[in-house]
């Protein structure tokens, strides 16, 4: 599952094995808030199956869908690296299955497998980047 992913898929077979040593699988129904925005961030997880929402909300409270990921893709990668509350609320639209990779977790592999931990740092520095990229380019448009 993990070598499928967008963001695992290039790394070699002894370090996807390794990495698996390191994370849990979880399923969630439909309607399941994964986490919630303002929560302590502890965790990051793989999408192996499924969909889940991204919402955000505004100065009234309202939700606003920001993005719906899809089965391969990471969600809450911020949280493993800054410690700081989640930026907004993940909601599974359908029954998921999720791998979680914690924030304790990945200060095991840092400490037990360091090079892992910088293939894994340097990975979701470069997916964090794409996606401030991308949010810079669609924030033009409403300048």
């Amino acid at each position: 599952m993990i070598a499928e992913s967008q963001l695992f898929a290039d790394l070699e077979w002894k370090d996807i094995q390794a990495l698996a040593g390191y994370v849990q699988c979880y399923e969630v129904s439909t309607g399941t808030v994964v986490f919630k925005e303002g929560e302590s961030g502890t965790y990051m997880f793989l999408l192996v199956k499924g969909e889940v929402e991204i919402l955000k909300s505004d100065q009234d409270g309202g939700l606003h869908r920001i993005v719906l990921v899809t089965h391969g893709k990471t969600v809450g990668e911020m949280s493993i690296i800054d410690g700081e509350k989640r930026s907004a609320t993940c909601i599974a639209s359908q029954t998921s299955i999720l791998l979680l990779l914690t924030k304790d977790n990945y200060a095991r592999i840092i400490k037990e497998k360091p090079v892992l931990a910088v293939h894994i740092l340097a990975k979701l520095a470069k997916l964090m980047s794409q996606r401030l990229r991308s949010v810079s380019g669609q924030l033009v448009e409403y300048l």
